[in-house]
């Protein structure tokens, strides 16, 4: 090239490689030629795995300046924006994707009973006097705190104060839990009594279930806005359990036990000892008159943790109610992040048990297709995944739980306890 010219630096002649003969080479050559071709300078797995700035040492691999990146498969991950510290210089812009951070399944201790007060977190989200309705008949006068993990009920003595010798009632939130408005069986006091109901499931034991009423000419508004301050919190708390995710339709690439996928994502196991598992859950296609639902430890896939079959006879339930996000496969119990999502799965569940009861053919790829694109359809029309009261919801739900004394939720918190 001529100097000065402006024009690039011709690249040097090479004289082509020398044109094998002979037989063909066996699978050994043929494996010692891949790997030298993997292995070397700026190819293959040699090749540096992330762009680093000029004149910096490759993250990964060989010296020099790196051009590949690794790509793998990472569910609704963008690329990272992470900053790496090579040889003690500070860089950004890997173009490494977002990976896993945790491999192993998250546990929750979910809806136990709190011994002492402190267990509640924050300030009070909402308070006000209820009657407490126990086995008996019993009625007790009570002062009812919402919280942001809990509620608290302190009873009332026959002076309208709080009692003192009478313990109070701490109980934590659990996403296993059904909110109801329950009807008066006497339609004389059918204007002055208003009840609510509150059960928490239980994957062991017997359910627990709290009963409350509010009374006087109000009664009906009162307790709606009990039942409507109580769903806010359960659902601010269930969506704080689970990572920001889409419901995907179609399989992992690379793994081919997801080959036959209709849905999946997060749900919450119910466990034994009160405790809520965050697995990523796999609807599969049914075949040779089964289906299955596989656990696995996150979105990738590599570790499938249980497996339930889903047969004709297999049991699918849910409670209906003000409030639920729970659903039962046999004896599995799951919740989903919002009621939509409930019925989204259980739609799915039954329509493949539909197909088994009538022992429908295996479908073939044309029919996963079709199915696939059903229920993409029916994730295209959900909502986003955030409680009533949209995102004020959630900001009130934060500045209650870091204690903080601004109003929250409308202005109807408070500082601190109710007094009586």
């Amino acid at each position: 090239a001529r100097r000065g010219s402006g024009w690039p630096p011709l690249a040097p002649l090479r004289a082509p490689a020398p044109r094998r003969t002979g037989p063909p080479p066996r699978g050994a050559e043929v494996a010692a030629m891949l790997l030298s071709w993997l292995m070397g300078p700026g190819t293959g797995a040699g090749a540096c795995c992330a762009r680093s700035p000029k004149g910096f040492s490759c993250f990964r691999g060989r010296d020099g300046e790196g051009e590949g990146n690794i790509v793998e498969y990472a569910p609704h991950a963008r690329h990272s924006s992470m900053e790496f510290v090579v040889d003690d210089v500070l860089c950004r812009g890997a173009a490494l994707p977002a990976g896993p951070m945790e491999r192993t399944v998250p546990t929750f201790a979910t809806g136990q009973e709190a011994g002492e007060y402190t267990a509640l977190q924050g300030c009070p989200l909402y308070t006000g006097d209820v009657l407490r309705l126990s086995l008996g008949d019993a009625i007790h006068e009570s002062v009812m705190a919402l919280y942001v993990n809990g509620f608290l009920i302190t009873p009332r003595g026959g002076d309208g104060c709080v009692a003192a010798s009478q313990p109070p009632i701490c109980r934590l939130w659990s996403p296993f839990s059904l909110v109801e408005k329950c009807q008066v069986k006497s339609k004389q006091s059918e204007s002055q009594w208003a009840i609510f109901k509150l059960t928490f499931f239980r994957k062991e034991g017997q359910d627990a279930s709290f009963y409350f009423a509010t009374a006087g000419m109000t009664a009906e508004a009162q307790r709606d806005m009990w039942v409507e301050e109580i769903i806010r919190a359960m659902s601010n708390l269930t969506l704080s359990l689970f990572p920001s995710f889409e419901i995907s339709v179609e399989p992992v690439p690379g793994r081919v036990a997801t080959s036959t996928r209709i849905m999946a994502g997060y749900l919450l196991q119910g466990g034994p000892t009160d405790s809520a598992s965050l697995v990523f859950c796999e609807l599969h296609a049914y075949a040779s008159r089964e289906s299955r639902l596989a656990l696995y430890r996150d979105e990738w896939c590599e570790q499938e943790v249980l497996s339930i079959p889903i047969c004709d006879s297999s049991i699918v339930s849910t409670r209906k109610g003000e409030y639920c996000t729970v659903f039962g496969i046999n004896d599995h119990l799951f919740c989903t992040r919002t009621e939509d999502e409930r019925e989204l799965w259980l739609r799915a569940v039954s329509n493949i048990k539909v197909k088994l009861m009538f022992d429908a053919p295996d479908p073939t790829a044309e029919d996963l297709e079709i199915f696939r694109s059903a229920v993409h359809e029916r994730i295209e029309t959900l909502p986003p995944p955030l409680p009533p009261g949209g995102q004020e919801a959630v900001d009130a739900f934060v500045a209650a739980a870091w204690g903080s004394n601004m109003p929250v939720a409308g202005g109807r918190g408070g500082p601190g306890p109710a007094q009586g």
